[in-house]
């Protein structure tokens, strides 16, 4: 039968030393925020940046424009891939990478919601304006 022994037997070049376990670690979660967030910023200005085509002059009168959903679904997508790395870092035993990626993904999270929720208010007029636009044209 073989007994399982702990890492204090192990020589001491074989353990992990305090630098790799906690500074190493709180870097390294600092640094994929860091590198998501330049990532993040160019692909929602490239989806999300082009100026919206004129309308057409037959579509002045359609009513107000659809919801846009390109930044919502840029966003969405970068959130879940922020929750993946988070939780891939702390299935490694990054405990401190992964939960700094996963307060980052907390705060990516709500700017989607914010994000959608503005183009949903954009997409759908206040009732008065609906009314003042409907008079306009009678």
């Amino acid at each position: 039968m073989r007994i399982r022994t702990s890492g204090a037997d192990r020589p001491a070049a074989a353990r992990p030393g305090p630098v790799m376990t906690g500074c190493l670690d709180a870097v390294l979660g600092l640094l994929i925020v860091a590198l998501e967030m330049l990532v993040s910023s160019v692909l929602f200005y490239a989806y999300t940046g082009s100026d919206p085509r004129p309308p057409g002059p037959d579509m002045t009168e359609a009513g107000p424009p659809g919801m846009d959903w390109s930044g919502t679904l840029v966003l969405a997508a970068i959130t879940a891939v922020a929750c993946l790395i988070g939780g891939v870092l702390l299935r490694q035993r990054l405990p401190i990478a992964g939960t700094v990626q996963l307060i980052g993904a907390c705060l990516l999270l709500v700017l989607t919601l914010t994000a959608w929720h503005s183009a949903y208010e954009d997409a759908r007029p206040e009732p008065g304006d609906a009314r003042a636009y409907a008079a306009s044209y009678t």
